[in-house]
Order: structure tokens, then sequence, then C-alpha cells
């Protein structure tokens, strides 16, 4: 942190440089394992998709974004072999986004890194301060909620 005390700084900017560290992190992560290609913004596809599928209409609420900026990242992904659109069975003339292989891969890569972080931020804050972080960053979540919120990671797996 630069020279400035904490107090000094507002919760936004400590929460923002916490996320952007958060997210440096995350992506080095995926460099190291040898899985780049991907950037930041295609995690809005990627962290909200359902292993079934998702319509691109409730991806785009649960990662907060218009539906247009949303059929952009799913065509990216397309493209690059990450998902594909498929008939929707509950409704013909819908589509949905489904997860290939290599996002679900990537899904399991994301949650391998995201615990080595965990791990790294109980070590530095100690298992009190480790759980009020969250606790506190849970309340404003909800004081903030919009109804879109995903918990991450996906049910299937186990959470501290």
């Amino acid at each position: 942190m630069s020279q400035e005390h904490p107090d000094q700084v507002f919760t936004g900017t400590l929460l923002l440089h916490a996320f952007q560290g958060f997210e440096r992190w995350l992506f080095d992560g995926y460099g190291e394992r040898g899985e780049g290609g991907l950037r930041p913004k295609h995690g809005a596809v990627i962290a909200n998709i359902d292993r079934a599928g998702t319509r691109p209409s409730v991806l785009a609420d649960r990662a907060a974004m218009t539906r247009p900026a949303m059929g952009e990242l799913i065509d990216e992904l397309e493209e690059l072999g990450y998902v594909e659109r498929v008939p929707d069975p509950e409704d013909r003339r819908a589509k949905l986004i489904k997860p290939t292989a290599k996002t679900l891969k990537r899904q399991r890569l994301a949650r391998e890194v995201n615990d080595e972080i965990e791990a790294a931020y109980l070590e530095r804050l100690g298992e009190p301060r480790y759980r009020q972080l969250r606790r506190a960053l849970a309340d404003l979540v909800e004081l903030t909620a919009t109804g879109a919120e995903v918990v991450q990671p996906p049910p299937d797996t186990a959470r501290r």
C-alpha cells in the first residue's frame, strides 16, 4: 500500500485494489500452469455458466452486464472453443450456452488457484481476521445485492 494510512482511503478504493491484486494473482496462476489465452472479462461467462448450460440472458444478469456485451463474450468464447450454443430443451426457440471440456477444465483450475490464494490470505491474516474479513465482505455483498449474485465455486465443491 502507498504511504497513505488505510483509514484515509475510501473503502471502495481498498476493495478495488484488493480485487485487482487478486485478479493478477489468479491470472498469474493460470499462466504458471500453461493456461493463458483468456482475459479477465471472460470470467463473466466462465464463472457464471452452469454445467448443463445457461441462457445468455441469465449469464448477463449474473454478471451484471448488458445482453449485447454478454453476446460478444459468448461469441469470443465460442470461437475459442470454450462454449457452444445448443437448443434449450425447455424452449426450442431459445439457446443455451453450454460449457465445453475446456471450460470445465478452466473452472477446476480456477478452484485450484483460488484455493492457493485463500490459503495465502489465511496465512497473512490468521484465522480470526480471515473469518472476520469473509463475514464483513459477505455483509457488504448482502447490502448491495441485486439478487443475481451467484455463490462460487459451483455447488459440487466444498468451501472453507
